[in-house]
């Protein structure tokens, strides 16, 4: 085999690996870091459900753990 059908097939073979290691990682990310998928609330103005006899009150506010919680008052 001459160097130029080698480099092809060592930059073919190259590729497929980055290409497979891209699927394999998926949507995580060579870091592995994460992403906030979605946020429920920022701040108690956000849960507002405008019924005046509940308390509306938002739970970690800014995360993806945030919660809107809208109890009665007492």
């Amino acid at each position: 085999m001459n160097y130029k059908i080698k480099s092809t097939l060592l930059v073919l073979f190259l590729v497929s690996l980055v290409v497979f290691v891209g699927v394999m990682v998926g949507q995580e990310g060579l870091t592995g870091a994460s992403t906030v998928k979605t946020v429920a609330c920022h701040d108690h103005a956000d849960c507002n459900d405008k019924i005046s006899q509940t308390e509306d009150v938002c739970k970690n506010p800014g995360t993806e753990f945030s919660i809107c919680i809208n109890k009665a008052k007492e």
